[in-house]
């Protein structure tokens, strides 16, 4: 019923329909907008968190590579005191007057052009090399026994108060120089000699720099502009200030007894700032490194706000995706609407890209590359979704193309996580992975995602893959993938419709535990002329032809397919004619998977493996524990679910002894984290405490947060999101290994 000028009428079922209709876009649109801010708060504060650590490693490598400085001057100079005493030894003056020569000539003879030698004799009277002389007032240092030591401190002879390292070297055998018995030689360095060198090599002189005794009492400060912490006692000074990430000034002192390199952040009145504590090697001394977090950060913040901004956007376009087809396969009520729909759709994810392209070219190189990496397997989703539209009542073309998404979405999300280690690629820690993998379905994964391209062209791939001895090897399938999809996709950019591409994959030889690939893309497009090719691997090279204009593209894709095809050992070669096509050969050695080989003599029914177990489940994400438990309970798995670390330990502990085959547990949870609950767990009083497997299932992806799940008693480690048939592979793997 609704009211007109105060009388009340039937709504007519057509008016109540188009009510329907109005409502429900506006629901599914507020459902997403929810749904995508959610997962994108989670994302920051995860990518946020990941780069804090690596910010503080890197901070960490730079303190530790800089108290190398400290220790080359001090063994230069202690190895000069030593060389003063062999050639005092060797030939001691007559007289005491004849010494501060003697000693000027070693000095020279050693081209000490920045310290003095200097002489000590049993009555503690200091004779210097540019013939100064004094009374030297830590006797009880010279009478303490000590063969060698090194003090910062100041020199009476000095008239100023400047702060001098002094080495001093007991000799072997004191020498009469006339009537007084010399007993020590020493070497005195102004230590202003480092302030030059801080200044040049660390953070552009944006840092504060201090070297401590063990009781953190401070013996050099390096003079930077603005003012800083002004206390002899660093470690009662650093009271004063609030830790923020990293520890607290108790760890920070710890890491100082046990000669450990940390790194803390804290509070320095309004702004933000690290400090490294890093053990100056062969000394008892540390050095105090302080940046602004603003400096320290200043590329990775720019880098994790240019980040969320794109993956923010390739979010929206992936849920926007996933809700158009829900929409479309749920509201079958005419094939007109369902084509208006996917024209707008797709009207919106061409503008939406477009406007993502043009932002893109803004960005750095790195961003130029990872958007022409993150727009191949997006184009393969578009393609495959325009295809499912178009055959919604075809349940097995719309399976395949929901296969092939599948594929294209989780190398997106490979790529994502190479986003998250672009700042160990910049400095030079790109790292190769061996891992599992089938080389045929690799290949076919990125044919698939290239063939995305081929929707709405006239081109033919053909896939020639030649049967493999060993399809089974271990190796980094995130780069190999992106070699092969490099490669293809320039293939298909530079072949105009009518042409094809030829894709081959053959096994060359094979030798102990290593075999060789051989992958080939040939096409028949436009090539390259031959003075080109040498340059092709050059990072920004592209050809300059007006045939080429259309084809224009960042020119970092090849410079990246060499760099990753020579970090796994490979080469690369290409051949090609103007207007005949080109041809990319490229050879990478594997080592054979002699483990998946030996477990086909035993393979495994799942059903049989898995069904019926009970495991126990520990995640405090609802949405993450929702699809832990449907891909556990779709095999036939019991579930029993909790929702933190501390839930875990009691419902092992109230359990009877067998009750539970495996335990995944989520790392970062409330109450009781992942770490602290498996090291519970292992110390419970019974037999199958200690060897039940605990699979840690977390978003911490690094080696270093592999190695602290397996230091803290846990068996496997398997990185978020949780692939189905790797989780059931590792299961097996262990429950099998426990059986034995």
């Amino acid at each position: 019923m609704i009211e007109w000028d105060g009388q009340e009428m039937d709504e007519s079922p057509e008016q109540g329909r188009r009510r329907r209709e109005r409502i429900l876009p506006l629901t599914v649109a507020v459902f997403l907008a929810v749904l995508s801010v959610s997962c994108i708060l989670i994302f920051y504060k995860y990518l946020n968190n990941a780069m804090f650590q690596e910010r503080n490693s890197h901070f960490i490598e730079i303190t530790d590579k800089t108290t190398l400085i400290i220790e080359s001057e001090v063994v230069r100079y202690r190895d000069t005191a030593r060389m003063a005493e062999h050639l005092l030894m060797q030939k001691a003056p007559e007289g005491l007057e004849e010494l501060p020569v003697y000693l000027k000539e070693i000095s020279r003879f050693l081209e000490l052009d920045q310290g003095t030698v200097l002489a000590f004799d049993s009555e503690a009277h200091i004779y210097r090399s540019d013939g100064r002389t004094g009374e030297w007032r830590n006797t009880e240092i010279l009478s303490g026994g000590e063969k060698e030591w090194e003090v910062v401190t100041t020199l009476d002879t000095q008239a100023d108060d400047s702060l001098y390292m002094l080495f001093i070297k007991a000799l072997d055998s004191p020498q009469m120089v006339g009537e007084e018995r010399i007993t020590h030689v020493g070497v005195a360095i102004e230590i202003g000699i480092f302030q030059d060198t801080f200044e040049k090599d660390i953070f552009h002189g944006k840092s504060h720099v201090y070297v401590v005794g063990e009781n953190g009492c401070q013996l050099f400060r390096h003079r930077c502009e603005g003012g800083f912490i002004d206390s002899y006692d660093m470690l009662e000074a650093m009271e004063e200030y609030s830790f923020l990430h990293g520890g607290t000034l108790e760890d920070l002192k710890k890491s100082l007894e046990e000669r450990e390199s940390s790194s803390y952040e804290f509070h320095y009145g309004s702004e933000k700032y690290f400090v490294a504590v890093s053990p100056v090697p062969k000394t008892d001394w540390y050095m105090l490194t302080y940046v602004p977090t603003r400096v320290l950060g200043a590329h990775t913040a720019a880098f994790i706000n240019a980040t969320i901004i794109y993956i923010s956007f390739i979010a929206v376009l992936a849920v926007i995706l996933v809700g158009l087809i829900l929409y479309f396969v749920l509201d079958r009520r005419g094939s007109l609407r369902l084509i208006e729909h996917q024209k707008q759709a797709n009207g919106l994810l061409r503008d939406a890209a477009d406007a993502a392209k043009a932002a893109s070219m803004a960005k750095s190189d790195f961003l130029s590359h990872m958007s022409h990496d993150i727009r191949t397997p997006i184009n393969g989703i578009m393609g495959m979704t325009d295809i499912a539209l178009k055959n919604l009542n075809n349940q097995e073309r719309v399976l395949d193309c929901l296969k092939k998404i599948q594929g294209s979405s989780g190398h997106l999300l490979s790529l994502v996580n190479d986003v998250l280690d672009m700042s160990r690629i910049e400095s030079g820690k790109t790292k190769i992975v061996c891992g599992p993998m089938e080389l045929k379905i690799i290949a076919g994964n990125c044919a698939s995602i290239v063939g995305g391209h081929l929707q709405s062209r006239n081109l033919e791939l053909v896939e020639e893959f030649e049967k493999l001895t060993h399809p089974h090897v271990l190796g980094d399938e995130l780069h190999l993938r992106q070699v092969l999809i490099n490669i293809l996709g320039n293939a298909v950019k530079f072949t105009p419709d009518g042409g094809k591409i030829y894709f081959r994959l053959r096994e060359i030889s094979a030798e102990g535990d290593m075999a060789r690939f051989r992958f080939e893309v040939e096409d028949t497009g436009i090539g390259m002329k031959p003075e080109f090719l040498p340059h092709i691997f050059d990072a920004f090279a592209q050809e300059d032809d007006g045939n080429r204009s259309n084809y224009k593209g960042t020119g970092l894709g090849m410079a990246i397919t060499k760099k990753f095809v020579d970090l796994m050992g490979g080469t690369i070669e290409v051949e090609s004619r103007i207007n005949e096509g080109s041809r990319f050969t490229v050879e990478i050695p594997m080592q054979i998977d002699r483990e998946y080989e030996e477990g086909q003599e035993e393979e495994r029914s799942r059903e049989g493996t898995l069904s019926g177990l009970r495991i126990l489940v520990a995640e405090d994400n609802e949405l993450n524990l929702e699809i832990t438990q449907y891909i556990l309970e779709d095999e036939g798995i019991e579930v029993t679910a909790v929702m933190d670390g501390q839930e875990a330990l009691e419902a092992f502990a109230d359990s009877e002894p067998g009750t539970f085959a495996c335990i995944l547990m989520d790392v970062m949870m409330p109450v009781m984290d992942g770490l602290a609950a498996t090291r519970a767990i292992r110390l419970v009083d019974r037999e199958d405490a200690k060897t039940i497997p605990i699979i840690a299932m977390t978003a911490n992806a690094y080696e270093e947060d592999k190695r602290r799940c397996l230091e803290a008693g846990m068996n496997e480690h398997v990185s978020k999101p949780i692939d189905g048939e790797l989780l059931f592979q590792v299961l097996i793997h262990h429950l099998k290994k426990e059986q034995k």
